[in-house]
């Protein structure tokens, strides 16, 4: 059985940090180290994403991919003005999705002329468009992704408001909003839907409300590896072991790691 870590991070420290950037990084999370991880643990493929202080300069996961072509694939944070020529290239460069991080910044009006046309071109190429953003912002935008013609992958669990919890009427209604035909959730990062346990209870409250949706086909594991903002606690290590209390059915886990991701990523199988 092949598998995937679907959501990982390189970089290096010394690149060039967006202005504004809410999160500067103060060590390199190099591209062998997480190569080392994905062998130590057994898995064949990994996808890097952009990380938001970096911008739209996807040079590093560029680079990376071309190291180990392989084994990786990338989602890439774009301008809206990007063009055909240049998704082309990125596309080549083994780049499959183009990633919103809206924390921190307004909500997007995905129906103006300038989103249409940036959407038009991504789902021309079949990339996926991977939405990071509160439980608010989700709601308001996976009905105006309707006619988008790529898959559309939410990160994080939906980011669970900490305070609010699974009962948080915007998240309920993301799991209203959700089709099992189009949209695909990532189960990553449950420590940043809150504090130690509270984060926990919150992944397992999530995951109970995609798979009563109907979800499990579209479900996919992430590492999330460095842990940017939580690296001082959080490992590898211990995100596989929240994975296996998280996922103990064997079929379903098997759908998550390998499956689901080798589908939604075109990874060989």
């Amino acid at each position: 059985m092949k598998t995937v870590d679907t959501h990982a991070h390189a970089f290096s420290a010394a690149g060039s940090i967006v202005s504004g950037a809410r999160y500067k990084p103060s060590n390199d999370a190099p591209i062998s180290t997480f190569i080392s991880e994905l062998d130590q643990y057994g898995f064949n493929y990994g996808v890097l994403i952009q990380p938001s202080f970096l911008g739209y300069d996807n040079t590093y996961i560029l680079d990376s991919i071309r190291k180990y072509p392989d084994r990786l694939k990338g989602v890439a944070v774009l301008p809206l003005e990007v063009d055909r020529h240049v998704l082309k290239e990125l596309d080549e460069g083994g780049i499959v999705g183009a990633r919103l991080n809206l924390f921190g910044k307004a909500i997007p009006d995905l129906r103006s002329s300038e989103w249409q046309h940036f959407l038009q071109l991504i789902g021309e190429r079949g990339w996926q468009l991977e939405l990071h953003c509160p439980p608010s912002y989700l709601v308001q935008m996976l009905p105006q992704l309707q006619d988008f013609q790529g898959p559309v992958v939410v990160d994080h669990f939906g980011r669970v408001d900490p305070e609010k919890g699974t009962d948080d009427p915007d998240y309920v209604k993301i799991i209203d909003l959700l089709v099992p035909d189009r949209h695909w959730v990532k189960l990553s990062g449950f420590y940043r839907l809150g504090e130690s346990e509270t984060g926990k209870r919150h992944a397992h409250e999530s995951l109970q409300m995609l798979l009563a949706k109907g979800m499990e086909d579209r479900l996919v594991w992430g590492s999330d590896w460095p842990h940017t903002q939580h690296d001082t606690y959080m490992s590898y290590d211990q995100a596989l072991t929240f994975m296996d209390t998280l996922l103990p059915d064997e079929k379903l886990r098997e759908k998550v790691l390998s499956h689901n991701p080798l589908r939604l990523f075109e990874f060989m199988q």
